[in-house]
């Protein structure tokens, strides 16, 4: 997947049919490699996006909002300056390589017009924003300054003249002809490959390009150039020219290749490598394109904050567990007490024969059928110092049997709390989903509010996930402990049907059925849904309980989310992937 020569082909059709004539309205720089340009034309605002990110350098209009810094960077400042009210004459794409000119009409301090441009080279980790001006090429300055220390080929410095021919040295697949094209296939070394001779001869050919090029005239990739026969080459030279012709003509067909609702792929043209049920065509690229860097953004966004989330709960989890295992110990030895009780009455009845010294004493066990039995003594003490340590070691554990009893129970609550958090960690789809299960791990307790974080005004209103059953009845699916416990001890009725996996972390599952007796299909969507979003998500014959929300109460230990049920069902699920795919949202 590519931004490549012929998604900027389809890129800079569709800004000069909107945005040709338009007058730059503001000019933002939300990022430090990002600039988005609002500009009006015919009554409508347009927001073009021109990024030279090195991990997502692109160029397209755009729907999406972000903040702004409060002080404007110093490149946004000179753009400002060159550019608002400027009106848009054209955009050009260099030799269908991925580079980008806009060119304006703007004034001068004098009142004169001038022409300038501004140029997006999208080229991975050279990727840069440039504005030069037309009369003498002039470079004003750019978004990303080359020196001689950092590129011996090409300098990007205020002052120096731009130079683009200096980007590339291959051929404009647009204006090739077919004697161009068999004459540089002719000359190509015969040792390499289809792919190499495409790439390292046309500008904007990528990868994908190639492969549907082969794929057109069912051909490998890595075929060598001296292994093609007559045919080969006649197939492969029409092909090429077919799709350069189209392009020339403006004639696109944005497709995206989508699974689970997110994009593995895309180009300006019909990809014919992927079968039609993959395909997804959108109205333009750019629509295309925001729908997909959007949802990277968001992606990313979601991995890096839940990144150290997870790492958090994963901590807090690993420690209580010990903790448990500690509790267990010290819970076995506490009920093992008796023994240090029978210790110290043995001692205590045989004080005459014990002296200062010893370290064990064998006697008779009146306890057990008077059997000999050792008991230990410490040399240090006398033997009534060392029978009054076994009381008190009893009497400690006596009281310890009770407290590690609760304490085992809070930990066991807080292990499952915890479990079913990093669940929500997997499930969820949006920054605000993590920033809720932040809030929430706040309010728990296990995460330490920084004294600087300010209190948000105004909470917002949690988000289930809803689905309608094959019975018209709303489903709502909890998405973290909260949600949980809302939707189940707040927002379901007390003759709803409740859902969830049997004896593990998932989301709490409520149909909106008011007592209403559900079909079969019905009850198997819901079980589904439970089992989709449980941990054991990928098993087979997955166990979900099932009963009414009056039968449901909160769970002694007040930890969110956690409910004990009496008079449940259960129903084996087995295909929850399929059958939540199903169901309607």
């Amino acid at each position: 997947m590519a931004y490549d020569g012929l998604v900027l082909k389809s890129i800079v059709n569709e800004l000069n049919e909107k945005l040709t004539n338009g007058r730059i309205d503001k000019i933002y720089q939300p990022e430090k490699d990002e600039i988005t340009l609002s500009i009006r034309n015919n009554r409508i605002k347009y927001k073009l996006l021109l990024s030279a990110s090195s991990n997502n350098p692109r160029a397209y209009l755009t729907n999406i909002e972000k903040d702004n810094p409060q002080t404007a960077p110093t490149f946004c400042m000179l753009l400002r300056k060159h550019l608002e009210s400027a009106r848009i004459i054209n955009f050009e794409q260099y030799k269908m390589d991925r580079v980008l000119k806009m060119n304006v009409i703007s004034k001068n301090e004098l009142g004169d017009e001038i022409t300038k441009s501004l140029i997006i080279e999208i080229m991975g980790k050279y990727s840069n924003i440039i504005l030069i001006n037309n009369d003498d090429n002039k470079i004003f300055d750019s978004i990303k300054r080359v020196n001689t220390h950092m590129s011996r080929v090409r300098e990007i410095l205020p002052g120096i003249e731009y130079n683009i021919e200096s980007i590339s040295d291959k051929k404009n697949p647009l204006t090739t002809t077919k004697e161009d094209f068999l004459e540089d296939l002719k000359n190509f070394e015969n040792d390499k490959n289809i792919k190499s001779f495409l790439m390292s001869t046309y500008t904007g050919i990528s990868p994908l390009i190639v492969k549907e090029i082969c794929k057109r005239i069912n051909i490998q990739e890595s075929i060598l150039i001296q292994d093609l026969n007559n045919n080969e080459i006649e197939n492969l030279t029409n092909i090429f020219l077919n799709i350069m012709i189209s392009l020339s003509q403006n004639k696109f067909n944005p497709t995206a290749i989508l699974k689970e609702d997110k994009i593995i792929d895309f180009s300006a043209i019909d990809l014919e490598i992927y079968f039609d049920d993959e395909k997804s065509h959108f109205k333009s690229m750019s629509e295309l394109l925001d729908f997909y860097y959007s949802t990277k953004d968001n992606d990313q966004r979601m991995s890096d904050k839940s990144a150290s989330i997870k790492k958090l709960v994963k901590n807090n989890l690993d420690k209580t567990k010990n903790k448990l295992i500690k509790q267990n110990k010290e819970l076995l030895d506490a009920q093992n007490r008796e023994k240090y009780k029978i210790y110290a009455d043995l001692i205590s009845a045989n004080l005459y024969k014990i002296e200062k010294g010893q370290k064990s004493i064998e006697v008779e066990n009146f306890y057990g059928n008077m059997e000999l039995i050792t008991v230990p003594l410490n040399e240090r003490y006398s033997g009534a110092e060392n029978a009054n340590r076994y009381y008190k070691k009893y009497s400690k554990l006596k009281s310890a049997a009770n407290r590690l009893s609760q304490e085992i129970e809070k930990s066991k609550s807080n292990i499952d709390y915890l479990e079913t958090v990093y669940l929500n960690i997997e499930f969820s789809d949006s920054v605000s989903d993590i920033e809720e299960i932040k809030e929430e791990l706040f309010e728990t307790g296990f995460v330490k509010k920084l004294k600087n974080n300010k209190k948000k005004n105004k909470k917002k209103d949690s988000k289930f996930l809803e689905f309608i059953s094959i019975d018209g009845y709303k489903i709502l699916v909890g998405k973290n402990n909260k949600q949980n416990e809302e939707l189940t001890l707040k927002i379901a009725n007390k003759d709803d049907m409740w859902f969830h996996v049997k004896a593990g972390p998932g989301s709490h599952v409520i149909i909106k059925n008011n007592g209403e007796e559900l079909s079969e299909q019905g009850l198997t969507q819901c079980a589904a849904l439970a089992a989709y979003y449980s941990s054991f998500k990928s098993s087979n014959n997955i166990e979900i309980d099932y009963t009414q929300r009056k039968n449901i109460k909160r769970h002694p230990s007040k930890v969110p989310g956690l409910v004990n049920y009496v008079d449940f069902s259960t129903i084996n699920i087995s295909d929850q992937e399929n059958i939540v795919k199903t169901i309607k949202k």
